[in-house]
Order: C-alpha cells, then sequence, then structure tokens
C-alpha cells in the first residue's frame, strides 16, 4: 500500500530480532527505511508492547549503522589482525566453491562444518547446503539452547509443545526461564491467563519479574531442579493426585515411578536444594489441583549437566496430572495442514548416505542428540502427524572444536558461520579461538564484524529480515502462519550489497555441482512452491491473508496415540533404554559444586550462574547500537549485599570473575534477589568499540572464558555445564 501525500510504502513485516516476531508495518522511501512500527491487524500480540520495544525504535540505527559489513571482504593479514581487502560478490563466491570443493576432495564432506547461531537464519537453506556437500555436522549452541527440551520431549511425549498457555490455562509452572524477559509473546499470554485466575509457579535461583509475580517462588540450589521435581512425583503419588484414568489408560511405566520416587521424601529433597519441605508439597499440589497445567522451561535448565533427567521428570508431571494435548495444557504444535512442508517440496533436499551420516561427531557417544534417536521416533510421529517431523540434528560442539585442532577422530578443516559468534557464546573461548584459528577456510555471513568475524579469511554481507521475504509455518507459540514481505532492496548500487542466507547457498552449492537441488533461483520462489497448494504466491499471501491461525484439536491421542514405541507417554522411556541409558529419571549431583566438590569450594567458595538475558541485548548482538548500549552500557553480575559486604564490594564496583579457568571484569550490582551462595553474571559482552587490533575486547568481560566444554556432559546430549559452577568475586584494580 502507499501513502499517497509523502510517497511512502508502507510494507508488511515480520520482525526477526528476538523471540517475539512482530508483525510490523516497515515504511519505506525511494528504497530507504523511513520507520518501523507495531501492525495493529497482526494478531500474536507480545508484552511489553512493541511501541516500547528498544530494538524497533533503533531500527534505522541499526540497518544504517556506519560499522555494518556491507560488501564481501577477504582477508589481508593474519587472522586478527584487522586487515580486509574488499572484493566482489562473483570473486567471493568463486574462491570460497573452490577452497571448499578442494578440501572436500582432500579429507570428505565431514571436514566442512556449518555454524549456525541466533535463530535469524534461513534454516532450510542451511540444511540443505549441508546434505548437498555431503557434512553431517552441523554446530550450533543447540544442546544448551531448545534441544534438550525437544530431543527428550520427542522421546517421552513423541512431539514437542512450544510455550503453549492459553486463557484457559489454570496453572504455569517456569523451569528455568524468564519469559517476561526472553519470551514477549508468552508473556502477553501468561498474563492473560494469570487475569483468569491461573495459578504462576516460577523455579529460580534468582528473584526475576516472573519470580516476584509468582504465586510460589522455588529459590533452589543450583543443579537441583530434578531432585525438586522428583519430590513433587512422589507428593502427587502418595497423595493420589493424579489423573487415573489417563495414567491407566495412556501413560507407560507407572509402577516403576512410583518405585523410583520413593527416594525422594520432601524431607530429603529439602536437605538436597534448600527448599523446605512443605514448599515442596504446596507447589505438588498446586500443579495438580490446578488443571489444565503447563511447563515452561528454558536455558537455566538446559544448561546444565543433568538437563536430560530434569526434563524427562518435567514430563513425567504432566502426564501424572493428564495435562498433555488438552486445551490450555501441554498443546501439541505442528505443522500447517495445508503448506508443504520442506521435505514435501520437489525436489526434497539431499540425503546423508549411511555412511556420511555415521560420521556426524559425537553422535555415537551422545545418542539422543544425534540421528538414531530421531530416526527411532520418525515413523511413531506419523500416527498423529501423518508425515514424519523433519528433524534438525547437530554435532557435539566441544568434539567439533577438539577435531579443528587436533584432527581427531578425522581432520576437520574448514567452517561457514551463519549468524553465530562462537567466540563469545560457545563454552571455554579460549579453545575456540585455537579452533578458529586452526581452520583452513573460516567464512563468516554476517551483519556486523564481530570477535569470531575478525578471524576468518571471508566475511559476507547477509541481509537482515527487512531485505528477505519469511514464512513462519510452524504451528508454535500460538498457532499462527505468518508471512512478511521484502521490505527493502537488498541491494543499492554504491551504497550496499547485501545477499540473503538462501542466496548466497544456492550459489555456493551451483558452484559446486549442486544445482540441481536448487532450482528456485530466490528464497521467495522456494516460499512460493511451499505455498502452492494454498493456490496464492507469497506475495499474495501477505497481501490477502498475512497471518492465519488454524486450530490443532486436541486429544488426538484417543485416535492416534502418542508418537512414541509404546504409543503412550513413557514415564519408563524404551528409546532411552534402547539408547542404553536410564529409562527413568534420577538426580545427579553436577561434578563442580560444593556438595561433589568441597575442596574446591575451599578456593571458590561461590556458585555462579550464567546466561541471564537481558531486554536490551539479543544474546550478544546490538552492543554496537548506540541507544541501545546507553540502557544497559557495561556488563552487570548480581551479588547479594551481605556476600559483597563480606569482600568489601559497594554497588557499581567492577569485579574480578574468577573460576578455576580464568578470570573476567564485571560490574557489581547488588541484589537481595540472589542467594547469598549464588553469584549471576551477564552473558554475550564484548566491546565493539575497543576495535579489531583487540578482536573487541573478547577476553575482558566474555563470560565464556570461564566456563568449560569438556566432560562430564549430559550423557544422553552432551550438554556442558555453565551454571553452579564454583568461582570467587573480588574488587578489581580501578
Amino acid at each position: 500500500m502507499v501513502h499517497q501525500e509523502q510517497g511512502i510504502q508502507i510494507k508488511k513485516g515480520i520482525c526477526r530480532w528476538c523471540k517475539g516476531e512482530c508483525g510490523v508495518l516497515v515504511y519505506v522511501k525511494d528504497g530507504h527505511l523511513v520507520d518501523v512500527k507495531e501492525d495493529p491487524d497482526f494478531p500474536r500480540k507480545v508484552w511489553p508492547p512493541i511501541k516500547g520495544c528498544v530494538r524497533r525504535r533503533a531500527a534505522k540505527e541499526y540497518f544504517y549503522h556506519p560499522e555494518r559489513v556491507n560488501f564481501p571482504v577477504k582477508r589481508a593479514g593474519e587472522k586478527g589482525e584487522g586487515k580486509w581487502q574488499r572484493i566482489s560478490w562473483d570473486q567471493a563466491l568463486d574462491e570460497i566453491a573452490e577452497r571448499l570443493r578442494n578440501i572436500k576432495d582432500k579429507y570428505g564432506g565431514e571436514a566442512i562444518v556449518l555454524n549456525r547461531g541466533s535463530g535469524r537464519n534461513d534454516v532450510p537453506s542451511f540444511y540443505r547446503f549441508a546434505t548437498s556437500i555431503g557434512t553431517p555436522n552441523i554446530l550450533s549452541e543447540a544442546q544448551i539452547c531448545y534441544s534438550p527440551r525437544a530431543n527428550m520431549a520427542d522421546a517421552v511425549a513423541g512431539w514437542f509443545p512450544h510455550y503453549s498457555v492459553k486463557p484457559t490455562t489454570k496453572c504455569i509452572i517456569c523451569l528455568g526461564v524468564e519469559p517476561l524477559i526472553v519470551r514477549p509473546t508468552t508473556a502477553k499470554k501468561i498474563f492473560d491467563a494469570r487475569k483468569n485466575g491461573a495459578k504462576y509457579i516460577v523455579i529460580d535461583p534468582r528473584r526475576t519479574r516472573s519470580a516476584a509475580e509468582a504465586d510460589i517462588w522455588l529459590q533452589l540450589r543450583p543443579g537441583t531442579d530434578c531432585a525438586l521435581l522428583m519430590s513433587m512425583i512422589k507428593v502427587i503419588i502418595d497423595e493420589e493426585l493424579y489423573d487415573r484414568d489417563f495414567v491407566a489408560n495412556w501413560c507407560y511405566g507407572f509402577e516403576e515411578v512410583v518405585e523410583r520416587s520413593r527416594e525422594y521424601s520432601p524431607e530429603k529433597v529439602e536437605k538436597i536444594t534448600n527448599i523446605p519441605a512443605d514448599k515442596i508439597r504446596q507447589t505438588a499440589r498446586m500443579y495438580a489441583q490446578n488443571r489444565p497445567g503447563v511447563f515452561l522451561e528454558g536455558m537455566g535448565v538446559e544448561h546444565l549437566s543433568n538437563n536430560a533427567e530434569i526434563l524427562h521428570a518435567r514430563w513425567i508431571l504432566a502426564g501424572l496430572t493428564g495435562n498433555i494435548d488438552v486445551e490450555g495444557g501441554e498443546e501439541f504444535c505442528g505443522h500447517h495442514p495445508v503448506i508443504l512442508t520442506i521435505p514435501q517440496v520437489t525436489p526434497a533436499p539431499p540425503r546423508l548416505s549411511p555412511e556420511q551420516r555415521n560420521k556426524l561427531l559425537g553422535a555415537d557417544r551422545f545418542k539422543l542428540f544425534g540421528l538414531q534417536s530421531t530416526q527411532m521416533i520418525a515413523e511413531a510421529t506419523k500416527r498423529r502427524w501423518h508425515s514424519a517431523a523433519p528433524t534438525d540434528w547437530m554435532a557435539q560442539a566441544s568434539i567439533i572444536l577438539r577435531a579443528m585442532i587436533s584432527g581427531e577422530p578425522y581432520p576437520v578443516r574448514a567452517m561457514i558461520t551463519n549468524a553465530a559468534n562462537p567466540m563469545v557464546t560457545h563454552a571455554n573461548t579460549k579453545l575456540v579461538y585455537r579452533a578458529l584459528k586452526s581452520l583452513d577456510l573460516y567464512v563468516c555471513m554476517e551483519i556486523f564484524m564481530t570477535p569470531s568475524a575478525e578471524l576468518a579469511d571471508y566475511v559476507l554481507p547477509i541481509a537482515t529480515w527487512l531485505e528477505r521475504p519469511e514464512l513462519r509455518d510452524f504451528m508454535g507459540y500460538e498457532q499462527n502462519m505468518a508471512a512478511g514481505e521484502v521490505c527493502l532492496p537488498p541491494v543499492i548500487p554504491g551504497e550496499y550489497e547485501h545477499k540473503g542466507d538462501y542466496e548466497v547457498f544456492r550459489e555456493l552449492a551451483v558452484r559446486l555441482g549442486y544445482g540441481e537441488h536448487w532450482p528456485w533461483k530466490t528464497l521467495e520462489e522456494f516460499y512460493d512452491a511451499r505455498l502452492k497448494p494454498t493456490g496464492y504466491t507469497l506475495k499474495e499471501w501477505v497481501k490477502k491473508v498475512r497471518c492465519e491461525n488454524k486450530p490443532i484439536g486436541h486429544k488426538a491421542y484417543k485416535e492416534f496415540g502418542f508418537g512414541t514405541p509404546t504409543n503412550k507417554i513413557e514415564f519408563h522411556s524404551t528409546i532411552l533404554e534402547k539408547l542404553g541409558y536410564d529409562a527413568l529419571p534420577s538426580f545427579r549431583e553436577p561434578a563442580e559444586t560444593p556438595v561433589s566438590d568441597p575442596e574446591l569450594a575451599k578456593e571458590y567458595p561461590l556458585q555462579l550462574i550464567t546466561g541471564g538475558r537481558v531486554r536490551e541485548y539479543y544474546h550478544s548482538e546490538w552492543r554496537q547500537i548506540d541507544s541501545v548500549r546507553k540502557l544497559r552500557p557495561d556488563p552487570i553480575m548480581q551479588i547479594h549485599p551481605d556476600t559483597a559486604a563480606k569482600l568489601d564490594i559497594s554497588n557499581g564496583d567492577w569485579v574480578w570473575i574468577e573460576t578455576v579457568r580464568g578470570r573476567v571484569r564485571q560490574k557489581a550490582t547488588l541484589s537481595a534477589k540472589i542467594d547469598p551462595r549464588v553469584l549471576g553474571a551477564a552473558y554475550g559482552w564484548w566491546f565493539p568499540e575497543k576495535g579489531s587490533s583487540e578482536l573487541y575486547g573478547w577476553a575482558e568481560s566474555n563470560i565464556n572464558v570461564l566456563t568449560d566444554n569438556k566432560s562430564p556432559f549430559n550423557r544422553e546430549i552432551g550438554s556442558s555445564t555453565l551454571r553452579g559452577i564454583m568461582c570467587r568475586v573480588y574488587k578489581a584494580e580501578v
């Protein structure tokens, strides 16, 4: 549509600057961005409203920032030296393709790693390129973000619900997540449910905004979540608060859970978690007696080496109470019933050969994270969805990084990073640095230069969501299928030359001889192919439909069962059993705590939790945007006033946080919202203002300098322990 008086076009987009995925109106004049505003007709609402979003207000500043990568560049000096040569897209893609071909010919496709990050990248083209070139090795943060939740849900329940709070929900449990900060769509739905009387329970070592709003806040000792949940299971069973009919007909392994839960009396678990036994009972009763209820879990759980056991127990609680696949409970999301899924589009993505699939690094050790477990549930999911769920897979991060350095179990010599900053977001940053420096070819597809991009051989300027089409078809947060148009031209001669992820991967694939798998020249053409059964093109869908809500149905298990080998919710997991793991959850003390290592605790007496997100930033992004940075200019750590007083630390002091792996500087904030035995550190910090010669201060305040990615890992998935590790803190020198 066009505003005739001002000559301004108003285009419809879907913002991808966080998980809200808000519908927006983009005001454009002569191909240039004028403003971004809320689309009042977009049904998926968020809290706080988008009109208050700091990133939306900074849209022009972000898009036209002087430090944005606008043209392809090639390294002209040593890695990390900050010397770059501008080159054409054709030269960049020709040279990258040739070097990829040489590496594949010498070492095999598995020697090439694709690294994905924050979710703003185009995932389908990412995986299509991986299978085109024959690599199983995808590197991401998945082992500590999303995949533990998804994989355990798949194994135990046959599908994964996406934050399915509804106005009819009667009880909400937040398990290691702060949705009022990180999930704006869910936050809006929580407030709506609360207005209708929903109970709110928060399990978190910190008194977050959600904890302050909660009916019950459980301030547990970091890493002890499984013991707490197992004790709630015991209370619900002992007091006969469970759904007898659902358990008898649709749950497998109830008697075994009864036996296992006997080890977790509230009195015993009080000593493990620091939560009073009576409060454990109160929580179990509130959850069981206010149905339907939902769990919202997040990275506070996934950052633990015992996360699979915690998530397994969470699903047992949902099954005991009959809260699964019901209105207002754990509603299963799904794919749009008409739009084609990725595998349904012809030609479908190429498949890896069995030989290549078996080369996935870490799959032999962390079996629930690899291809084997997804194959085991694929056929079962067809009973509900009529087609197996398209599955993502990932290599285990530390094994990939160590293979880059050592060449064991085989050489890994190249990596393409897309929308990721592993030098800041991966555990054990010093190892990441060594690994990236060792590569024969490292390519970054980026919007801004980062500490990771400065170690690359080529940096390619990637389009933002404003410059590419969008089709959000997974029926998740509110079961919406939404589309957005290209709002700004990705190329304006003389100003910038951005390309979308799809176009970059397609052009590389064509140069490498895999063009048969990429018949669509643009991402929009690919979306048109997926929309073909609707009779619309993407442009027509945006204009005539924009956002569609399809009912997902409830209690479909009565017709299809659940997507597990037994057709039931598996308290006793047959998949875990077949993979060689414990079929039932049990609490395991993490390796680095005052309980497991009291000698270490004498030197490092505090427990450090990392990864807490803030509204201003999205992971490691946005710190170069002045209007955003001034709202939170420094990395802030939380410390209890009593602890600070003993250490002569005042509010606003710069302090050293130290573990056995190193130390970083952050700014102290005294807060009674955190346990005196715990520190909360800021995540994602680097300093764009320090310049490329210093790699943007990558080691100064980056909390992942202090974390590790070596054994012990989570046994099933391979997650590292990033929360609850032992540390000490002291005032930094001025």
